[in-house]
């Protein structure tokens, strides 16, 4: 990838980067989350990988991230941001790459996480889940079995 781009992200959205071969890794506020992905598909990102989220429990915050690919240049780009577990809202990607709205299905499903803008939030692995979203770290699967046999 162009040094360029990586100096656009981290001017235009604040971010902070690393660089290791064929990989960058860089870190935005919320806020410029989605600038960051458009500013990628702009620049031949023309492939979104995944989203997912991690729950960083002790920190009350989750880690919302996303990992792009440029073919032309063989780099992958991963942009992550820090969002809170109370009430957690994020923008959605899919209106810069489609296929985003399927992984943040997923996420919404397992973590509890709003992606605003994703028209298809509805069960996908869970359908009919009356429990807590089990990717939390705080979720107790052992408990809850005991609670809710089949």
């Amino acid at each position: 990838m162009t040094p360029s781009v990586l100096e656009v992200l981290k001017q235009e959205c604040q971010g902070e980067y690393v660089r290791e071969k064929v990989f960058s890794f860089v870190k935005v506020q919320k806020e410029k989350y989605l600038d960051a992905a458009r500013l990628l598909r702009e620049n031949g990102f023309e492939r979104l990988l995944t989203v997912s989220a991690v729950d960083w429990l002790d920190e009350n915050e989750f880690e919302v991230y996303f990992l792009a690919y440029n073919p032309e240049e063989n780099v992958y780009v991963k942009v992550s941001t820090r969002i809170p577990r109370e009430n957690p809202e994020i923008q959605s990607l899919s209106s810069i790459w489609e296929n985003s709205a399927m992984h943040e299905r997923e996420a919404w499903e397992l973590f509890g996480i709003n992606f605003e803008g994703n028209t298809m939030l509805k069960p996908l692995l869970l359908e009919g889940w009356k429990g807590p979203h089990p990717f939390l770290k705080d979720f107790d699967w052992r408990r809850y079995v005991k609670e809710f046999p089949m």
